[in-house]
């Protein structure tokens, strides 16, 4: 099958925009803003305050993350964009000696604040490597409720981030352009094509 040289920059493009899609980026630091009713703990002179969960630091020295005394609760990340999301990876415990996250849930919000989704109970353990959780594409998140179910000693987490793309919802002027574009292509053909 020949392509018409009409279509053939309206197929490279959308190749083009395939091949984007298709890579996932990773979303944290100041992509990421978090927010809880958690106390944040304090040993000594250091508070280990939320701020600290999406600040890039993911090594366990000097110890760097959010700890909470509770064991259960909810931290809420809103996101500086809308994204569809692939992944969420959790660098749990901060100093590595088997406290931390032992189950928890992500709800995910769209802009309205309305759930659209949700991961399922994940169970995690308490390592230097990060762990990634997969749960497909959830298209349209605009923030994640983090819901620690469980946590061993206290809820203690180093770093966090999500692997996903930012959502390519059209913009409705653009929308209305790329309509106009195609309708003019169409008629385009039609008048180019063999009356018989």
């Amino acid at each position: 099958m020949q392509i018409k040289p009409l279509f053939r920059p309206l197929l490279a493009s959308s190749l083009l925009l395939a091949s984007t899609l298709s890579t996932a980026a990773l979303i944290q630091t100041t992509q990421i803003s978090a927010s809880t009713s958690l106390m944040p703990l304090t040993v000594g002179s250091q508070t280990f305050t939320i701020d600290q969960l999406h600040d890039g630091i993911t090594a366990d020295s000097p110890f760097n993350g959010f700890a909470s005394n509770s064991k259960s609760g909810s931290i809420t990340l809103a996101l500086d964009q809308v994204y569809d999301l692939q992944s969420f990876v959790l660098w749990n415990d901060i100093n590595v000696f088997n406290e931390g996250v032992r189950s928890f849930e992500l709800h995910f919000l769209d802009a309205g604040n309305t759930q659209i989704g949700s991961s399922g109970l994940l169970s995690a353990v308490s390592q230097l490597a990060p762990q990634t959780y997969s749960f497909g594409t959830v298209a349209g998140v605009k923030s994640v409720v983090l819901d620690v179910s469980t946590a061993s000693l206290q809820i203690e987490i180093r770093e966090l981030a999500f692997n996903g793309n930012v959502s390519a919802v059209p913009e409705p002027a653009s929308a209305v352009l790329v309509l106009a574009g195609l309708a003019a292509i169409a008629a385009s053909a039609r008048r180019r094509a063999p009356r018989g």
